[in-house]
């Protein structure tokens, strides 16, 4: 993702980007079922997000956003 000098993302990481990322690994997730409890992820770095599949089964996924470079 574009991010200025100070590391601040232009926009924001929303549950549907991640859900789009996991499918590119194979992996069939809704954007309904990825819950950011901060909020959408404005930083880069690396973010903790939980995904819920079903609601016996909640996982926490690593996601790192790194800024994009020319």
């Amino acid at each position: 993702q574009k991010a200025g000098v100070d590391g601040r993302r232009f926009g924001s990481v929303t549950n549907q980007d991640v859900s789009e990322a996991l499918a590119k690994l194979g992996l069939a997730v809704a954007k309904g079922q990825v819950r950011m409890p901060n909020g959408p992820l404005k930083t880069v770095g690396d973010h903790t997000v939980t995904v819920a599949p079903h609601s016996d089964v909640v996982v926490e996924v690593q996601v790192q956003v790194v800024a994009q470079t020319a």
